[in-house]
């Protein structure tokens, strides 16, 4: 695994030792060596993810992708693309980007909890069949029914033999006790299992069916109640606590039993927070949990606290914060606890004004707050996915809002088709009378993300709805904002002349309303106009303007700085063009916009390799060919016409000092990269392993300093090739804009 490694979703840490488990873990690690696709099956509660994180302990490059809160199957392949650290920056589709990604990676992906998913086996399928090197780990309640799938069956604990003598010697190798004693031992140090305790130990196990989940419940009550009031709790009888109606006839009994009497055993106020925490997807902070689950004055911190306590909710420590999740089998428990309560609406309601919250954030992006903003609704996603999905009639504006509201996350973290998605949906079920501002916050929303994904038909037929509504209820503003927008797009084609009134006339109502949001768009739109007119003083003036008017933002200023970079590098300042691609690079890079990131690097490679600094440039280059690789995107053409000539120049120039270190060997396997050649066809065509031909190509890369087999490709082709005269460098007179935004 290469450039963005730190991105890559790590396998969690368990804090406790696994007991009772290495018939399993040896029989999976065996069968990974010669299969490609294995999952492990078992009813709920019985330890299949922590099975699973202890088979691939021993295991690099693993990936964990958890698919408990994923509810259509559409989203299995870029949810595994998020988890591998990739993104979406363009009209490339992000499932296309993973198999790229993951042609000739040697990588082991574990999918936890997929039994909720059956239509996405095909998926999985079609990845391990296009990426030779990769593996699947999967956990289930069910096989996936796939060809290659082999299933690893988890079957509860073995409980002890009560008709045998139950004596501590005779227990003391009965996994089931052994994770009971364990679990109670690590909340109460002094206890140990003894000739007195033994039988009520043994007759705990048998109760709960080995199940570990169960036990872990029942361990996690002996403090509180004593071992006998545990021992009288895990019989038959005392189940007097009705199960919630969703706890079907084919779920293990034993665990339904352990937890209705685990959370008969708490307070009302932690009751009521399990029961409402189930409206959270993929986890929840102490925060979330007050504003979706409290009520006014009431602190559910001590009741959150009580839940941890109880082992029904796992609390995850971070660097930085504590977040709280649930077991999917607890939350869909709790589910059920919820909808027999009747409040399940109310707090779904309080959940979508959560989220809501989230998404106005989001939209103001103004200043220190905008990285933050983004960081908060990235890490909430889930919940805002769950939002979007279970708004009803009642709720389609407020939904829409959102999903509008979420705009620069879908752009700028790389979720441009599933923000498309919600909002297309959305806008079909939302009727424009009810809210014409939301609707009309949505089209343009919805414009701008076809944009950037190239289809400028749809993204014009969006904005020019978008400012026919905003005309219609006399939303000047808002009519500027698309008419810059629409300048923007013909910009990008080249195709300005006709737009030109389009976006004199944006900027003029622009002034002429002297807000902010407006002006910024409506200066961009006809600044870039102008530029691709040939006109560059004016140009200048609106896009120094821009600038001013983006001050307060970051990611605004970064956009600024990129477009005044390359007037400066056209007008022979490099100085002046460094700094604002400096400038524009730190932006972007704070904001996490991997779209706009590749272009200011690119930007400045040209600059050194104009100043004659070929090896800085060609860092600068390769990284922003990794950052793209990773995003599915591509050099445009204006970067294009500056760009490659000028790496070429780089490489042409170090040519003739080879990189240092670089063996006979390395340069053959470079070579057949170059042709197109996988790592098993270079073992085949070199006579050696499969892996050994992945170590040459990691030992280039290092070598080299670049990240991709793209990037080892352009070095062979610099060190054979013929610069011509122009290679590179600044044109005198070429004032052409870069076609971005």
């Amino acid at each position: 695994m290469d450039e963005g490694r730190a991105d890559v979703a790590p396998v969690p840490l368990p804090l406790t030792p696994i007991l009772g488990r290495d018939r399993e873990v040896e029989a999976a690690r065996a069968l990974l060596t010669t299969q490609r696709l294995v999952t492990v099956v078992g009813a709920g509660g019985c330890g299949k993810t922590r099975l699973a994180i202890e088979i691939v302990g021993v295991v690099t490059d693993v990936v964990f992708v958890d698919m408990a809160p994923i509810t259509e199957p559409e989203h299995v392949l870029p949810t595994i693309a998020r988890a591998l650290g990739l993104r979406e920056a363009g009209a490339q589709p992000v499932s296309t980007t993973l198999l790229r990604h993951l042609l000739d990676r040697r990588v082991l992906l574990l999918l936890d909890n997929l039994e909720h998913l059956p239509d996405a086996a095909a998926g999985i399928t079609d990845l391990l069949s296009r990426c030779p090197a990769v593996r699947v780990l999967a956990t289930s309640r069910s096989p996936l029914r796939v060809p290659g799938e082999q299933v690893l069956q988890v079957d509860p604990l073995p409980v002890p033999d009560l008709r045998a003598p139950v004596g501590p010697d005779d227990l003391s190798t009965c996994p089931s006790v052994a994770l009971f004693v364990a679990r109670v031992g690590a909340v109460q140090p002094d206890f140990t299992l003894t000739a007195q305790n033994a039988r009520a130990v043994a007759e705990i196990c048998c109760a709960l069916d080995g199940l570990p989940l169960a036990i872990e419940l029942a361990a996690a009550q002996v403090r509180p109640l004593g071992l006998s009031e545990v021992l009288a709790r895990t019989t038959e009888q005392f189940y007097t606590v009705q199960v919630p109606s969703r706890m079907a006839p084919d779920r293990h009994r034993s665990l339904a039993n352990a937890v209705a009497w685990s959370v008969a055993l708490l307070d009302d106020r932690a009751i009521t927070l399990f029961r409402r925490l189930s409206v959270f997807a993929g986890g929840w902070t102490a925060h979330a949990a007050q504003q979706v689950c409290g009520e006014p004055g009431d602190d559910v911190l001590p009741a959150l606290a009580t839940l941890v306590e109880h082992s029904l909710v796992d609390a995850v420590h971070s660097a930085t914060t504590v977040r709280y999740r649930m077991l999917e089998t607890l939350r869909r428990y709790s589910a059920g606890m919820a909808r027999d309560a009747g409040d399940q609406e109310v707090v779904r309601l309080r959940h979508a004004d959560w989220c809501r919250s989230l998404g106005s954030r989001v939209s103001a992006m103004e200043g220190a707050d905008e990285t933050a903003a983004l960081d908060a609704a990235e890490a909430e996603l889930d919940n805002i996915r769950a939002a979007l999905d279970n708004c009803g009639q009642t709720g389609i504006s407020a939904g829409l809002r959102l999903a509008a509201d979420l705009y620069y996350l879908w752009d700028i973290r790389g979720y441009l088709t599933e923000g498309r998605e919600h909002l297309r949906r959305l806008l079909d079920r939302h009727d424009t009378a009810s809210d014409p501002v939301a609707h009309w916050w949505a089209l343009q929303s919805l414009g701008l993300l076809l944009l950037w994904q190239d289809e400028h038909g749809a993204a014009r037929a969006a904005l020019g709805a978008a400012a026919a509504l905003a005309e219609e209820h006399g939303n000047a503003g808002g009519w500027a904002w698309c008419a810059g927008n629409v300048a923007i797009s013909h910009f990008m084609l080249g195709d300005v002349d006709e737009v030109v009134p389009l976006a004199e006339r944006g900027l003029e109502i622009a002034r002429a309303v002297g807000e902010t949001m407006p002006l910024r768009r409506a200066t961009c739109g006809l600044g870039l106009v102008r530029w691709a007119q040939g006109r560059r003083d004016e140009a200048v003036e609106l896009l120094e303007e821009n600038a001013r008017l983006n001050r307060t933002s970051v990611w605004g200023s970064g956009k600024s700085s990129y477009f005044l970079g390359w007037i400066a590098y056209l007008d022979h300042d490099l100085d002046g063009a460094g700094d604002r691609f400096r400038t524009g690079a730190a932006a972007f890079e704070k904001v996490g916009d991997h779209r706009s990131l590749p272009d200011c690097l690119d930007g400045s490679g040209c600059v050194a390799v104009a100043r004659g600094e070929h090896p800085e440039a060609l860092r600068h280059f390769a990284r922003a060919a990794a950052l793209r690789e990773r995003a599915g995107s591509r050099r445009n053409a204006y970067l294009r016409s500056h760009c490659d000539p000028a790496e070429a120049r780089a490489r042409t120039a170090l040519a003739d000092t080879p990189s240092p270190g670089v063996t006979p060997r390395e340069y053959e396997v470079a070579r057949l990269i170059a042709e197109g050649f996988t790592n098993r066809r270079i073992g085949h065509r070199l006579g050696i392993s499969e892996r050994t031909a992945e170590r040459h190509v990691e030992n280039l890369r290092g070598k080299l300093g670049v990240h991709s087999r793209a990037q080892v490709a352009a070095w062979v082709s610099g060190t054979q090739s013929t610069p011509s005269r122009s290679a590179a460098g600044i044109t005198d007179g070429d004032h052409r804009p870069p076609a971005m935004y």
